[in-house]
């Protein structure tokens, strides 16, 4: 078992992994109010599928499995923040007519947060790997519904700009902006090589759905690597494989990306970084 993550803030240099406390604002505030207002502007505006209970149980699930976990591994109580997060970004992202998927995703995702874990960091954003888990061996009760998130111009600017302060903040406004000109220029490649209709092909950059993936799950701080270079390389590779799931038409296509990435390039990239940070001291 790794040791907490407060922990572990004297070895973050040398395995790769960022840490909350490396920052002078907690950036996790400022994406907490990003989700709420994102909720907020779906329930009232755009007519999101998901309603105030898919929140309200998602959220509820996350904070207290965390809070359970956190007491027996660790012995004390903590503000689940970052669980509040996760539920939130649970029931955005996940659409279903029961609640229970959303339970059962929120329960999973602070499971893999504490226990599929690297040198101090996740292997995978939790929220992503839940997500992975649910929609693909239960795709007859839980869906990500991309077309009820088509937005007007007004609003995916709205989005843009909120997205991207948010990713300033937490230093990954890099993968987010790498992964939609990843993401852009694979689907113009879909269009003119693969007869895939334009708007199909990169229309989706004007659903929050994507947006919401490319600036809250993607710019995972706790997955990302430390290195801008490695990062961007990382949003590239994410970008790749989320264009040829697409152009062989498999749904959900960014977080199998995401996880197929994860899976690849985190491990060798973290031992790779702590060997050559070890050999330079």
């Amino acid at each position: 078992m790794d040791k907490e993550p407060t922990e572990i803030n004297s070895l973050t240099s040398k395995s790769g992994v960022t840490s909350w406390s490396d920052y002078k604002v907690d950036p996790r505030y400022f994406l907490l109010l990003f989700l709420a207002l994102f909720f907020t502007a779906g329930q009232i505006y755009l007519g999101f599928f998901q309603t105030l209970d898919t929140m309200i149980v998602s959220v509820t699930c996350t904070t207290v499995t965390e809070l359970v976990l956190v007491r027996l591994l660790y012995k004390k109580w903590k503000f689940p923040l970052s669980a509040v997060i996760s539920g939130l970004g649970i029931s955005l992202l996940l659409s279903s007519n029961a609640l229970w998927p959303y339970a059962l995703a929120a329960f999973l995702a602070m499971f893999f947060k504490f226990f599929i874990r690297f040198q101090g960091g996740h292997v995978f954003n939790p929220n992503n790997l839940a997500l992975v888990i649910v929609l693909f061996f239960l795709p007859e009760f839980a869906v990500s519904t991309p077309k009820q998130w088509t937005n007007g111009l007004g609003v995916m600017v709205a989005i843009l700009i909120l997205g991207l302060f948010v990713s300033y903040l937490a230093n990954r406004h890099d993968t987010a902006l790498s992964f939609l000109f990843g993401f852009f220029i694979f689907g113009l490649i879909r269009h003119f090589f693969f007869e895939e209709p334009l708007w199909i092909a990169i229309g989706p950059i004007m659903g929050a759905s994507l947006q919401l993936f490319s600036f809250y799950m993607i710019t995972d701080p706790k997955t990302t690597p430390q290195s801008r270079k490695a990062r961007i390389i990382f949003a590239i590779m994410v970008a790749l494989i989320d264009a040829i799931f697409r152009n062989f038409s498999i749904t959900n296509s960014q977080f199998y990306a995401s996880f197929i990435i994860s899976l690849l390039f985190t491990i060798p990239y973290r031992y790779y970084t702590k060997q050559k940070l070890t050999m330079r001291t």
